[in-house]
C-alpha cells in the first residue's frame, strides 16, 4: 500500500422535497439493513446544514471487486437539498506519486467507469429502498419519465463526480490550462474535477477528509442538478419533436422546474454560509468546472422546453375545441330535426300514415345531410389549416 488515498465523490440529483430524519434504518432487499446517522456539513460556518450519513462499506465490499483496487470506505451523504453524495476511498498497490497528472486522471477515469458499472445495481437498490421507506419525501422525477412511485434509478448521464488525491506534500503539477485562482489551504486543482490535497491520508481520518472535500463536492452537486435538469429537458424536446408526447403536462413541468431551481440555489448558498478558507476553494472549483456557464445553458434550454410545452398545450386545446364544436353542431342538427318533427305533427294531425312516414323520412334525410355537410365542412377547414401550417 502507498501513502496516497484516492477518493471519488459522485453527485446524484434526486430533487426530493425533504428528508425524513425520523427514519433510522432502511431495509435493502437481499442486502440487509443500512443505518442512518445524523451529520453536518462541517465546512459551513454560519448556519448549520444537516445531512444524513450512511456507511455502505460492508455492503459494497461484499458486492464490488476491482482488480488492483482496495475499497477502504464507501459513504453516502444525503444533503438537505435534492442531491446525494456517494464517496469512495480507495487504495492502490502502486505508488500514484510516480504518475504524471494526466496519467493520474486517466487512471481515475478508468476506475470510476468500472466502479460505476460494478455498483450500479447496489446503489440503485439502496436509493430505491430509501425512497420506498419514506426517507426521501416527494421525489420529483423529470416529466416524461416514470412516475415517482415507480422511480428506480437516476439517469447515469446526470451523475457528475470529483476525484481527490490525498497525500503529504503532493508533488503533482497542475495542468497549465487551469487558471491561477485563490484557493483555500491544502488544495491544488490539477484539472477540472481533479484535486490534490495536502493532508494525512489515513482512512481513520475519513470524517475530517470528507469535511475538507466539501467545497469541491458541493460545486459538483450543483453541476449534477443542472445537468440532470437538462437531460430531462432534452427528453421532453425529443418526445415533442416526434409528436408522441408521453406523460407531459404544463403544471407538472413547472413543479419540476421549481424543484430544480430550489435545489440549485439551496446549494448555491454555500458561497455565503461556508467558512472563509472553504469558500475560496468552492469559488475556485465552480469557476474551474464552468458552473455559471452550465447554469446559463440550462436556463435557456429549460425556458425553450417550457415554451414548447405551452405551444403543445395550446395545440391540444385547439384540437379539443374543434372536436367539441363538431359535436355541438351535430347536436344542433339533431335537435332541429326533432323540432321539425314536432311542428309537422302539430300542423298535420289528421294526415295518413303514409304521409307521416314520408315527412319523417324527409326530415331524417335532411338532418343526415346537414350533419354530413357539417362534418365535411369542418374536416375541410382542418385540412386547409394543416396545409397552411406546412407551407
Amino acid at each position: 500500500m502507498t501513502d496516497v488515498l484516492h477518493v471519488q465523490t459522485r453527485a446524484y440529483p434526486l430533487h426530493y422535497a425533504s428528508v425524513d430524519r425520523t427514519v433510522e434504518t432502511v431495509v435493502v432487499p437481499g442486502r440487509g439493513e443500512v443505518h442512518l446517522v445524523p451529520g453536518m456539513l462541517g465546512s459551513v460556518a454560519y448556519n448549520s446544514e444537516e445531512t444524513l450519513d450512511v456507511d455502505l462499506t460492508d455492503i459494497v465490499q461484499a458486492a464490488v471487486s476491482l482488480p488492483d483496487v482496495t475499497i477502504v470506505s464507501c459513504r453516502i451523504r444525503i444533503l438537505a437539498a435534492g442531491a446525494v453524495l456517494v464517496t469512495y476511498a480507495l487504495r492502490h498497490p502502486t505508488d500514484l506519486r510516480e504518475l504524471g497528472v494526466h496519467a493520474l486522471v486517466t487512471l481515475d477515469a478508468t476506475i470510476n467507469r468500472r466502479l460505476r458499472e460494478a455498483d450500479r445495481v447496489v446503489l440503485g437498490d439502496v436509493l430505491a429502498a430509501a425512497q420506498q421507506a419514506g426517507l426521501l419525501r416527494n421525489v420529483m422525477v423529470p416529466p416524461g419519465g416514470a412516475a415517482a412511485p415507480d422511480w428506480t434509478e437516476i439517469n447515469p448521464r446526470a451523475v457528475r463526480y470529483n476525484c481527490h488525491f490525498i497525500a503529504r506534500d503532493p508533488a503533482w503539477e497542475p495542468d497549465g490550462r487551469v487558471p491561477g485562482l485563490m484557493l483555500g489551504p491544502h488544495c491544488q486543482i490539477l484539472l477540472p474535477y481533479s484535486y490534490a490535497w495536502d493532508r494525512d491520508p489515513s482512512p481513520d481520518a475519513i470524517d475530517d477528509i470528507l469535511t475538507m472535500l466539501e467545497p469541491a463536492d458541493i460545486a459538483v452537486a450543483q453541476q449534477s442538478v443542472l445537468v440532470g435538469a437538462s437531460v430531462g429537458g432534452l427528453r421532453i424536446l425529443t418526445e415533442l419533436a416526434q409528436a408522441a408526447p408521453g406523460r407531459l403536462t404544463g403544471p407538472e413541468f413547472r413543479r419540476f422546474l421549481d424543484g430544480v431551481w430550489a435545489d440549485y440555489h439551496h446549494l448555491d448558498a454555500y458561497r455565503v454560509e461556508s467558512g472563509q478558507d472553504h469558500r475560496a476553494t468552492y469559488l475556485a472549483a465552480r469557476e474551474t468546472i464552468g458552473l455559471d456557464g452550465t447554469h446559463e445553458r440550462a436556463e435557456r434550454l429549460l425556458s425553450h422546453v417550457n415554451a414548447s410545452l405551452l405551444a403543445e398545450a395550446s395545440l391540444r386545446s385547439e384540437r379539443l375545441d374543434r372536436r367539441l364544436n363538431r359535436v355541438a353542431a351535430a347536436l344542433t342538427v339533431v335537435a332541429s330535426a326533432a323540432f321539425l318533427l314536432d311542428i309537422a305533427a302539430f300542423l298535420l294531425p289528421d294526415v295518413s300514415g303514409q304521409m307521416k312516414v314520408m315527412v319523417v323520412s324527409g326530415v331524417t334525410l335532411l338532418a343526415a345531410g346537414l350533419l354530413g355537410a357539417t362534418i365535411y365542412w369542418s374536416g375541410e377547414r382542418n385540412a386547409e389549416r394543416g396545409q397552411a401550417l406546412q407551407r
